[in-house]
């Protein structure tokens, strides 16, 4: 996930005085001055004949589209109001497109604006409120309750790679129902339309895959035959003679089928349950979510949590999840915030410190990241760090509030027992407690710690016991940072009950599982406190403390396991989030939906077998140390 090169666009004006974004390294416009929502209808819409697909899909299906070359998101945006207009409300659109110059922000929003109006303003509006940081790799945006964006950035033909070496790794073929071949001119921009990058389309087709574009070159239309398609050419629009359509010649179908609404049991309803829920919910399964103890209280019951990335160097931030996980997280978290007041957006002040490098090696490693995400401030406030970055996406999160807001989805139901076995026939999984026979389709086993106790196929992780310290600042006086700030451990203040309390932590015992609240715990957070923050650690010497313990599930490696259980697809499971749950788990509930129900996932391969339940480094038990 590089920082990558944005679009450099000139401005031309219209015939009708719009203004009109081109590109002076490929000396083209982004789109027609005949008329650019025009031109996508008849291209893209009717060129894929999506306006009949869409008003036939049945009830609760899912249709996939692909396009190369994202440019201003006019495509998109026309699919999104045809969507609206005639397809099921219960269906839903994955739209998946490449882009390796995108726009920033502030051009997108200038280009969007010529096609403003009542119907079109809450398509733009949710795409800038969610247009990602010029990063490279794939950002999923949720732009309504039924359609998702994967925006990829980076080089198309290493983007359609990644999207198949996913779907091979899960033994799938196939998937997108209608491609979009997009672009700038054929004879301008040559990678964009390259007989690999027909192939790759080609094996990415559903097995009744369309494709259009605006082109009719020759070389184009030998490129996609050879490939497998059916190409026939069509009347251009505006001033273009001819167009290509196609239709994709497989004798083998997908193996991704419709998938039906399913009853899915998950066992656990920390944040991990709670996030799954979630997306097995908005794709219209209905949920069973299982405790033995309310949602979101164990280790993610604490008032607050902090919400900060760790990173690591933006050559590999693609492949790794606190970066990934973090960007996807932010988006969900500030969606919620609409229902329920789950995310204070403050910023976070990092003094980098989980690192062996020396400062300059620490500051060049965060330097290509965006400002946006993080950038190096002045040291003077802080005299214990020796580096310290602000996070403008930052935060603390308030935990019990998440569940509040994602259980009005009338899909999901709460059940309070203990799950003491579970097993599977060819049917259904069956899970048994001392009150309950639950019977499902499939179970999902988000149970922390807990977890491997209903699986003796699941790993046994290390158990990390972390005590959280707060107090009610009873001084109104007091003068406590407005930003949380993360050194060896974290404070942040926090607001409820009429009073200002003050966060900090947290404690961090190997090997165990005793949640009880310790003074020497307490004792141990203060002096991490005093250590890197000792002006604020004086107003806090003389008021009670108030604590609470929870205990993370560790993996070796650090990463959590996600994915199917041996080789039952009845049977999954997503924990050993460590202490980074709220940073993990939004994006791998949705790796986990998306395998369950046989979506495309947004995340890179090498990724994907990061957490994979059958990874090497998780065939060695752990020691007892």
């Amino acid at each position: 996930m590089n920082h990558i090169e944005q679009a450099v666009i000139d401005w031309q004006s219209d015939a009708q005085g719009h203004l009109v974004p081109t590109s002076p390294i490929f000396d083209d416009v982004y789109f027609s001055k005949a008329g650019g929502l025009d031109e996508t209808h008849h291209v893209f819409l009717a060129g894929n004949d999506l306006p009949n697909r869409f008003a036939n899909l049945p009830s609760g299906s899912r249709f996939v589209i692909a396009e190369t070359g994202f440019g201003t998101g006019l495509n998109f945006l026309a699919t999104c109001l045809l969507w609206q207009q005639t397809a099921p409300k219960d269906a839903h659109l994955h739209f998946i497109s490449t882009e390796k110059f995108p726009l920033s922000k502030s051009d997108l929003s200038t280009a969007l604006f010529t096609w403003r109006n009542d119907d079109t303003s809450v398509w733009i509006d949710a795409l800038l409120d969610n247009y990602p940081l010029p990063m490279m790799g794939c950002h999923r945006l949720h732009i309504s309750e039924q359609i998702t964006l994967d925006l990829w950035y980076g080089d198309a033909k290493q983007s359609l790679t990644t999207l198949l070496e996913t779907q091979t790794m899960l033994g799938r073929t196939g998937g997108v129902m209608a491609w979009f071949l997009d672009g700038f001119n054929p004879s301008k921009n040559s990678d964009l339309w390259s007989d690999e990058l027909f192939e790759l389309i080609a094996k990415l087709c559903h097995h009744q895959a369309t494709l259009a574009t605006f082109t009719a070159a020759g070389f184009v239309r030998r490129g996609l035959m050879a490939a497998g398609f059916l190409v026939k050419k069509t009347k251009g629009f505006g001033f273009k003679r001819e167009m290509l359509t196609a239709t994709i010649h497989q004798d083998t179908p997908s193996s991704l089928t419709q998938q039906h609404p399913k009853h899915i049991a998950i066992v656990g309803a920390g944040i991990s349950g709670v996030m799954l829920a979630d997306a097995l919910a908005k794709r219209g399964h209905h949920i069973t979510l299982i405790d033995q103890n309310p949602p979101m209280s164990g280790a993610s019951g604490n008032p607050r949590a902090l919400f900060a990335p760790k990173l690591s160097l933006i050559q590999t931030a693609h492949q790794h999840l606190s970066t990934v996980g973090f960007l996807y997280a932010w988006r969900v978290y500030r969606h919620l915030n609409t229902d329920q007041s789950v995310f204070e957006e403050t910023g976070v002040i990092d003094f980098l410190l989980p690192s062996q490098k020396s400062a300059q090696k620490r500051a060049e490693q965060i330097a290509p990241y965006p400002d946006e995400l993080i950038h190096q401030i002045d040291t003077h406030l802080y005299p214990t760090a020796d580096i310290v970055c602000h996070v403008p996406m930052g935060g603390l999160l308030s935990p019990a509030n998440i569940y509040q807001a994602i259980k009005k989805q009338p899909n999901i139901h709460f059940v309070q027992t203990a799950i003491h076995h579970i097993n599977t026939d060819d049917q259904q999984a069956h899970l048994v407690s001392q009150t309950h026979h639950i019977t499902a389709d499939h179970v999902v086993i988000c149970a922390g710690f807990l977890s491997d106790t209903l699986s003796d196929e699941l790993f046994v992780c290390r158990k990390i016991r972390g005590q959280l310290s707060w107090v009610a600042m009873n001084d109104e006086h007091h003068q406590l940072p407005s930003t949380p700030i993360k050194y060896d451990g974290y404070c942040g203040q926090f607001h409820e009950d009429n009073q200002t309390h003050l966060l900090f932590g947290a404690s961090f015992v190997r090997n165990s599982t005793d949640d009880g609240v310790y003074d020497e715990e307490h004792q141990f957070n203060q002096d991490k406190l005093t250590h890197a923050l000792p002006e604020i650690a004086k107003q806090i010497s003389h008021q009670p403390l108030f604590g609470k313990a929870g205990i993370r599930a560790q993996t070796p490696d650090y990463h959590p396991i996600v994915g199917m259980i041996g080789d039952d697809d009845k049977r999954y499971a997503m924990y050993g989030m460590g202490s980074k749950g709220f940073c993990f788990a939004p994006l791998c509930s949705q790796i986990l939906a998306d395998i369950i129900t046989g979506g495309i996932l947004p995340i890179d391969a090498e990724l994907l077998k990061k957490i994979s339940p059958n990874r090497p480094r998780l065939q060695t038990p752990l020691t007892a140390d």
